[in-house]
């Protein structure tokens, strides 16, 4: 079990140490401002020092090969368990003291935060906890397994994305209010026992350890074929189909949690950051969730009949779609329950971030599934925000006009459809045989 936690620190020490290095900053910071929030940038170091680095590693099979190894499922399951949040947790709450400790040296008329960073500290491990039972989520028990595991498995998987979800909206100043930060505490422990208890399902689960095809209770031989069109609009229709409820379910959870935590701002003012959040993160989760898992059948797609063309228009279309339809969907109720001025910030806000969904079809065609694509995909999202929100301060613009959103997007989406078809023709990196960064995740998003 040690030997299987050090061969995981050793090749993740470089992330490892690029996070330990933010967590000795924010303690720096926290020290100089101890009154300002800290919630959201504790939650994206202890996003990535847990086990999302795991995860990389799962994608790639890791759980087969160390199932050869002399150890069980239970062993291997909770010495990841053991690497992914205790370990960390007090890895980040020591650095965060260390960076802390640092700006009092340089400062001793200052007083030292200790309250804050133990608030800080604590906050980090629930969220561990919760990204370990997230990534693992869902398996084969949820299919094929019995109504407890079924039910089970469930629930935590959903426990686990809706903490995940909702918490990075809900939890903003979360350690000054104390009934909040109690239910958030209570979550992330029954998540931490949960991992632990269930370590070993997860390992089997992710390893493909029962085979669903000698557990299906269908007879041997018999087999119907569906009937109905195929190819293309089976295709278009499913994958899209199905992520329009997930990202439709995503916002609804969103506006609920928004809706029950209060706004300190202006009524006009939330709904701008509302609008804005929303359509970045379900561009995002369109992005990871449709286009990468159909990305891996992008040979057999190339078989088909049809030209690169419109293959491009076909990827591309599997993300702008679903997000035209939601933000449909988003402006539609925004006007009949807020006002023609909300429908049009909802508008504005999911017509823009087409822009950036478009092109980064073009960058993961171009580099396939791999690590360098997340990276590109990243870059283009966050650099994107970063260039709208440059342009609004500099023209002193609260929300772009329709002036400069159309031309922008007919733009981004012209240049990603020449852009995607010259991939098609050209790259290589999409034919190659990919891992599945999701495994055996049951809604059928890593199929």
């Amino acid at each position: 079990m040690k030997r299987l936690m050090l061969d995981y620190f050793r090749r993740w020490w470089w992330v490892l140490a690029l996070g330990g290095a933010l967590q000795t900053r924010f303690g720096w910071s926290i020290a100089k401002r101890p009154e300002e929030a800290f919630e959201f940038w504790v939650f994206l170091v202890a996003l990535w020092m847990g086990a999302l680095l795991l995860n990389f590693d799962l994608q790639r099979g890791v759980a087969r090969t160390v199932l050869a190894l002399p150890l069980t499922a239970r062993q291997i399951g909770r010495s990841w368990w053991l690497a992914t949040i205790p370990i960390p947790a007090l890895a980040l709450t020591a650095l965060l003291f260390l960076g802390a400790g640092t700006f009092h040296y340089f400062h001793p008329d200052t007083v030292f935060p200790a309250g804050r960073l133990a608030l800080a500290s604590l906050f980090v491990l629930p969220w561990l906890g919760t990204t370990f039972t997230s990534i693992y989520g869902m398996n084969n028990q949820v299919i094929f397994g019995n109504w407890r595991e079924r039910t089970s498995a469930t629930f935590f998987s959903l426990l686990g994305t809706a903490m995940l979800f909702g918490g990075m909206l809900t939890l903003q100043d979360s350690t000054k209010q104390p009934v909040k930060f109690a239910i958030y505490l209570g979550i992330g422990a029954l998540l931490i026992v949960a991992g632990w208890l269930r370590a070993e399902r997860f390992v089997l689960g992710r390893a493909s350890f029962r085979l669903p095809a000698l557990r299906c209770k269908s007879p041997c031989g018999q087999y119907r074929v569906p009937g109905g069109y195929g190819g293309i609009p089976f295709l278009i229709s499913t994958t899209c189909n199905r992520i329009f409820l997930y990202i439709a379910a995503m916002v609804a959870l969103m506006a609920l949690l928004m809706t029950w935590q209060g706004q300190a701002v202006p009524r006009q003012i939330a709904i701008v950051i509302f609008a804005g959040t929303s359509s970045f993160m379900v561009c995002g989760f369109t992005l990871v969730f449709q286009l990468l898992p159909v990305l891996r059948q992008l040979r057999l797609l190339r078989t088909l009949p049809i030209s690169p063309t419109r293959l491009a228009i076909v990827m591309i279309a599997m993300v702008v779609l679903p997000l035209i339809a939601l933000g449909a969907l988003a402006t539609g109720v925004a006007g009949l329950a807020l006002g023609t001025q909300a429908a049009m910030t909802f508008l504005k806000s999911y017509t823009l971030i087409l822009a950036p969904a478009a092109l980064s079809v073009f960058f993961a065609v171009w580099r396939g599934d791999g690590v360098s694509a997340y990276v590109l995909l990243a870059v283009t999202l966050f650099g994107f925000q970063q260039v709208t929100l440059g342009v609004q301060g500099f023209f002193h613009y609260p929300e772009l006009p329709f002036s400069l959103i159309g031309p922008i997007v007919a733009a981004a989406l012209l240049l990603a459809l020449l852009l995607t078809r010259s991939a098609l023709v050209r790259s290589r990196h999409a034919y190659r045989v990919q891992a599945n960064p999701v495994g055996n995740f049951a809604w059928g998003t890593g199929q």
